[in-house]
């Protein structure tokens, strides 16, 4: 029992650290901007259907819905989890003499 919900929440942790490694990518080279914060996001939701069409080819795996459901809540909530980082350093930034 614990060991499924572990499991399925795999696919939560595993987009999640995807899109935080894509926008991480962009800070580091300079380049993140909303554009391209919104195409690191873009690009990790369209994998996780990429990902969930292959799985329908492979014997024993299937499509599913709630995985590709549960693939874009994790990339949300990094996001968030993002953006709430960013406004945060933003604010120091400014309050810095």
């Amino acid at each position: 029992m614990v060991i499924n919900i572990l499991w399925e929440a795999f696919h939560f942790i595993e987009f999640a650290i995807l899109y935080l490694l894509l926008a991480a990518a962009l800070i580091v080279n300079k380049r993140y901007s909303s554009l391209t914060d919104l195409a690191a996001m873009s690009a990790t939701i369209i994998y996780a259907f990429i990902d969930e069409i292959h799985q329908f080819y492979v014997p024993g795996r299937s499509f599913s819905q709630l995985d590709l459901v549960k693939d874009m809540v994790g990339v949300i909530t990094a996001w968030i989890l993002m953006e709430s980082y960013q406004s945060r350093n933003q604010e120091d930034d400014h309050e810095t003499p």
